[in-house]
């Protein structure tokens, strides 16, 4: 569901929320993100780690995601490129939130890798 590397469907490449499309009663702090971190899988005898920091809200008829996107590590001599967008926000308590995601890496020296977790938690 979350896993294609596609282009922006929301506000192009670079994608901020769209205010025009916040409606209803459910406001998102626009200032939030997230950070990311982790391994991908093992493939070719080898891992890589993704670490990074989502885009601020994108506002969805499900709810906000946001964008993930970047390089891994440079392992055996190479990288992979992912791009995904998350799942909409799962509550914690304490008015925190997490988000999910699942992406196959670009392929590079014959091989892609999976990356998926869940963000850091962040107040919404």
């Amino acid at each position: 569901m979350y896993n294609n590397i596609r282009p922006d469907p929301y506000n192009g490449t670079n994608a901020q929320p769209n205010n025009n499309m916040m409606g209803g009663s459910h406001h998102v702090n626009s200032d939030h993100t997230h950070g990311h971190g982790g391994a991908t899988t093992c493939d070719d005898g080898h891992v890589h780690l993704h670490p990074g920091v989502t885009s601020t809200p994108i506002e969805t008829s499900e709810g906000h995601v946001h964008k993930m996107w970047g390089n891994t590590t440079f392992d055996d001599k190479h990288i992979h490129y992912y791009e995904v967008y998350t799942s909409p926000p799962i509550p914690l308590p304490g008015g925190y939130h997490v988000h999910y995601a699942e992406i196959e890496t670009t392929e590079n020296d014959g091989h892609t890798h999976i990356i998926k977790g869940f963000t850091k938690a962040s107040k919404s």
